[in-house]
């Protein structure tokens, strides 16, 4: 399957804003600083054509019947589900990721929500066999406190969206950051691609993972 957390390229609400270091946009002063990465400042229309250029190879690859989930904040979602079918997915649904631990904001509606937009290569098996998985239509888990990067999901959530693959299956992410992804594998038993630009975040996610594989 394709499990993937690519860049938003979100974070604000004129280009320029859009088009800062992601440290600027998704950090805010007096908190620690976390190292930047590549990718986040391309506008609504490039956002589009970028991510159907990568799930195009992504379906390419892929074996049928796998699927593909891939996550997105409010902004992206409409592009996010459109890319997938550009490039030859079947939209399935989209799964909200709710922060159980968001903080409130002052005379606003409180941002708590990431999504997780589910596709498949080809149709899937719907018949009520035995051994058919029944999941939920959504998951609730805090973001984590302690944190390599600054968009960094919950292995917990990870684990639960990779149910939907085979066990034992492979599961591939080509913006690995800092890893969370392997490490739900190396905990789960699944074989794992991952694919990262940055030196330093690369180095992050190969420790975490060889930590989690040592741990047994």
């Amino acid at each position: 399957m394709l499990l993937t957390d690519p860049p938003y390229c979100s974070g604000g609400l004129t280009r320029t804003e859009r088009k800062a270091p992601p440290s600027r946009k998704y950090q805010q002063d007096g908190y620690a600083k976390f190292a930047d990465f590549p990718g986040d400042a391309r506008d609504e229309r490039s956002f589009l054509r970028w991510c159907a250029l990568w799930m195009s190879e992504c379906w390419r690859i892929l074996p049928p019947g796998s699927s593909a989930v891939v996550f997105s904040d409010w902004r992206q979602l409409a592009n996010t589900c459109d890319a997938l079918q550009i490039a030859g997915f079947v939209f399935r649904g989209i799964v909200p990721w709710i922060k159980t631990a968001a903080r409130p904001q002052p005379n606003s509606f409180k941002a708590d929500c990431e999504f997780a937009v589910w596709a498949t290569k080809g149709e899937i098996d719907r018949k009520p066999t035995p051994g058919a998985k029944y999941l939920p239509g959504h998951y609730e888990h805090a973001a984590p406190r302690e944190r390599e990067h600054m968009n960094q999901k919950p292995v917990a959530l990870m684990r639960d969206l990779m149910a939907i693959a085979p066990e034992g299956g492979v599961v591939l992410d080509p913006f690995m950051g800092s890893g969370s992804t392997g490490v739900a594998c190396a905990e789960t038993g699944r074989s794992f691609v991952g694919v990262e630009m940055t030196e330093h975040y690369y180095s992050v996610a190969r420790a975490r993972i060889a930590e989690t594989y040592a741990r047994g």
